[in-house]
């Protein structure tokens, strides 16, 4: 485990050099421009401390970084590029140099073609994957993110055309992004990916996760194809996306010394997918109704735990199993008076996995809340949410209140809570030793 960890940071860093050295020659191929073009530069400088509620843990989280911004207009030409520099006192994968967007943008006559590192956000849902399919998720971290603050750009070329109540956007990207999972035994989320070791109705199995081989190839690349309309009384999109699932599924294993097993290995693997959908914003009155579903081909699901020890114990291969699935999501937002007020109902089936042949049940269902309340001249800020599975009733939930100090200076105290549920089914009870209370600053100039 511990030179797979080595092999891991010295391959991340070898990756974040690449990226660095490409932002720099990104950053090099705007100078010719600046002598004509209008120059914008924004940083922030951010600081997170979190420390667990368990008393067997230190601090899950703790981080120090700085983001730096150039942004540059020239006519109908625009570039962005955006760079970080982190200290993790928990994570030491986690500290070093990372490359955010890069992207140069050309418009012209109602086309916009974007070549570069960028992010592509679909779909109407409030921090659930429906059809925003195409950025994956930053997992190594959680304290005080929400959903739009884990997506990861993706290296593409986007081109969009504007009619004046329809639009039109292609995607090609030529190269795989995989979600970025803990590689650091010292990140306190390893072990929610990463068991520490299995029982196999004996003494415990160590497990050893072997490296990922994400598709690297431009034959490899992902695709896909959005379609706009907006009008006074409903706004909604087509979307189709063929690519890869972006958390890996595990094949697995066992490694015999005589006859006696002595380890499980696990394989990481990515799958192609393929992921229809649409959403649709309703306005109606003081309510804004959000609509949104996703039929998505090619998931990979953990067979049942009996299943999977008796080919294990056979000595077979043990492969995940192939399922499509139907998401489906009605959320209602309301903002009276300085409050924002949000539900949505959310439902996940596996249509074709309804009387076995996978761990997951067929159907999982989940009611989602979120309220907010700016104070002050919009000087305070309250904010509350829950994420609640109604199927085993675990949940994650959390509560923050940001002060703005100045127009540049501000402060967050918040809180992220998560319980397993009945028996401790369900998702969120891995993460319930995490439950943490935490504080945040950021300078922004």
């Amino acid at each position: 485990m511990k030179a797979r960890g080595g092999a891991l940071r010295l391959a991340g860093r070898v990756a974040r050099l690449k990226k660095l050295l490409a932002a720099l020659l990104f950053a090099l191929a705007l100078l010719p421009l600046s002598a004509q073009a209008e120059m914008e530069f924004h940083g922030a400088l951010e600081t997170l401390q979190a420390a667990p509620f368990s008393k067997n843990l230190g601090l899950t989280d703790s981080r120090s970084s700085f983001t730096g911004e150039v942004t540059v207009h020239a006519g109908a030409a625009s570039a962005f590029v955006s760079l970080s520099a982190e200290y993790n006192g928990v994570s030491p994968e986690r500290t070093g140099l990372s490359l955010g967007e890069a992207w140069m943008d050309w418009g012209a006559g109602g086309f916009q073609l974007r070549l570069g590192r960028q992010l592509v956000s679909w779909g109407a849902a409030d921090g659930i994957v429906l059809t925003d399919v195409v950025c994956p998720q930053n997992l190594t971290a959680y304290a005080g993110l929400d959903f739009a603050g884990s997506r990861l750009p993706v290296d593409g070329v986007r081109l969009r055309y504007s009619f004046p109540v329809f639009a039109a956007e292609v995607l090609w990207i030529p190269l795989f992004t995989p979600a970025r999972l803990p590689g650091d035994e010292q990140n306190p989320l390893y072990g929610v990916f990463y068991p520490a070791s299995v029982d196999m109705g004996g003494a415990p199995l160590p497990v050893r996760v072997l490296e990922a081989a994400p598709p690297r190839t431009i034959a490899g690349g992902e695709y896909g194809i959005r379609l706009s309309a907006y009008t006074p009384a409903l706004d909604f999109s087509l979307a189709l996306f063929y690519g890869w699932n972006d958390i890996p599924h595990f094949r697995k294993d066992l490694s015999f010394s005589g006859a006696v097993p002595e380890r499980l290995n696990l394989t990481p693997g990515y799958a192609r997918t393929l992921m229809a959908g649409a959403d649709a914003s309703v306005p109606l009155g003081d309510f804004l109704l959000r609509l949104e579903a996703a039929f998505t081909g090619g998931g990979r699901y953990d067979r049942r735990a009996g299943e999977t020890a008796a080919a294990l114990l056979a000595g077979q291969i043990d492969e995940p199993v192939e399922k499509h699935s139907l998401k489906l999501l009605a959320g209602l937002d309301w903002n009276p008076s300085g409050w924002t007020l949000s539900a949505q109902y959310y439902e996940d089936l596996l249509p074709d996995a309804y009387g076995g042949g996978a761990a997951r049940p067929w159907r999982k269902n989940a009611l989602t809340l979120r309220v907010g309340r700016s104070f002050f001249r919009e000087l305070l800020n309250l904010s509350a949410w829950c994420y609640l599975d109604l199927r085993d009733f675990d949940a994650s939930a959390g509560a923050s209140a940001a002060w703005a100090l100045s127009d540049s200076l501000s402060l967050s105290l918040g809180s992220d809570f998560f319980t397993g549920g009945i028996e401790n089914r369900g998702d969120y009870g891995a993460y319930a030793d995490l439950s943490a209370l935490w504080i945040k600053g950021i300078f922004r100039f």
